[in-house]
């Protein structure tokens, strides 16, 4: 069974804008360029400890013969995402946490449809 990917990169930072902007052009490039795969990308701060991050990284299956996370490390092993891990790198004020996650289950957007009952 082919599923979505997930990739989730902790740190922290004292620039969460520096970070917002990478994320910004990284999405502008990912847009103009052939990366099958790539979903999105999010910036989540932490509530409970501020200048705490997560950046969440989104992977989908193309080819049923190639897993999300196949797809994942295929784009890992780009020259442009490790010049974009080097810069985030610089940014972090502490060493980045990584952790990889299997989708099981997501909710369907278009079947989750909220009506108004009178």
């Amino acid at each position: 069974m082919n599923r979505n990917f997930t990739q989730t990169m902790t740190f922290r930072t004292d620039d969460p804008e520096q970070i917002i902007e990478l994320a910004y052009e990284w999405d502008r490039n990912q847009a103009q360029s052939d990366i099958m795969g790539y979903i999105g990308l999010r910036v989540l701060a932490d509530r409970d400890e501020p200048g705490r991050y997560i950046m969440v990284a989104d992977f989908g299956v193309v080819d049923p013969a190639v897993s999300a996370f196949e797809e994942a490390q295929r784009n890992n092993e780009r020259p442009e995402t490790q010049a974009s891990a080097a810069r985030m790198i610089e940014f972090a004020t502490s060493e980045i946490e990584y952790h990889h996650y299997d989708e099981l289950y997501r909710t369907d957007p278009v079947a989750h449809i909220y009506t108004k009952r009178d």
